[in-house]
């Protein structure tokens, strides 16, 4: 079991627990660290983000004394590309959730329907050019934020279950996919993102033949609940360390105190 969660949302953003929830959890299911990582405010799209930093820090640091000796609580951010980037933050997880075109945002997760429709309006119906945007923007995420942590590598295709709106293997989606993975530093932290896989709406992020390739191109992954609710956090670490050793993975890293550590799996 890796005992340690860095991606976790609560009612301060756009989860569904209290922070003192998630802690309890956490501590409930042997864990010796939890990151907290509040969405990082974005201007055009409030919905999601953090709405009293101030608030949650405030709580953070009664949590810290309430829970000391027990579990490590770190402070985290979930910074999108176009977010704005807090100050003090103990680590960053680096992430694309919109597609930016002529001056507008299309989220990519928000919902299929949504996806399609600017698909359909933006590119003229072809997923592989949004596709490719949408790696564009990881590299710009690689060249301009240089985060702690990638957060799911291939968000893309949250809706793509079975291959149903486009082809994954495809030599141009890979291609795209591939050039963005040569865009990340060497040694760069990749996680292994199981929040769809807890929903039941698909596997984790990233696919298989992107670990492999990111691991061939050296870099490290984490395990990630991307936690929105108690009920998520470690969903499915065993298991998904197992499915990893299959692809040849050796070890992940992960946060142990405010340490970032290896551990063989």
């Amino acid at each position: 079991m890796i005992n340690s969660n860095v991606h976790t949302h609560t009612d301060f953003c756009d989860g569904s627990c209290s922070m003192e929830d998630m802690v309890k959890a956490a501590v409930g299911r042997g864990m010796d660290t939890l990151g907290f990582s509040f969405h990082s405010f974005t201007p055009f799209d409030a919905s999601y983000c953090i709405r009293d930093r101030s608030a949650y820090l405030s709580e953070l640091e009664r949590l810290r004394r309430k829970y000391e000796g027990e579990i490590c609580l770190l402070d985290g951010v979930e910074l999108d590309l176009y977010g704005q980037r807090p100050s003090g933050c103990d680590f960053s997880i680096g992430s694309v959730h919109y597609l930016k075109e002529g001056g507008e945002y299309y989220p990519v997760d928000l919902s299929e329907e949504s996806f399609r429709t600017a698909v359909r309006e933006v590119y003229g119906g072809d997923f592989y050019a949004a596709a490719e945007r949408y790696y564009e923007e990881v590299a710009e995420l690689a060249a301009d934020i240089v985060p702690d942590i990638y957060g799911h590598f291939d968000l893309i295709t949250r809706f793509n279950r079975g291959g149903r709106l486009f082809d994954e293997n495809s030599p141009r989606y890979m291609r795209a996919a591939l050039a963005a993975a040569d865009s990340l530093p060497r040694g760069a932290v990749a996680e292994v993102n199981l929040g769809r896989l807890f929903k039941g709406e698909g596997g984790a992020y990233p696919s298989d033949e992107l670990i492999k390739a990111l691991a061939a191109r050296g870099c490290r992954f984490m395990l990630s609940s991307d936690a929105h609710c108690t009920a998520a956090l470690g969903f499915a670490f065993a298991e998904e360390c197992a499915r990893l050793k299959t692809l040849g993975i050796k070890s992940v890293v992960r946060y142990k105190g405010g340490t970032l550590c290896e551990e063989g799996l």
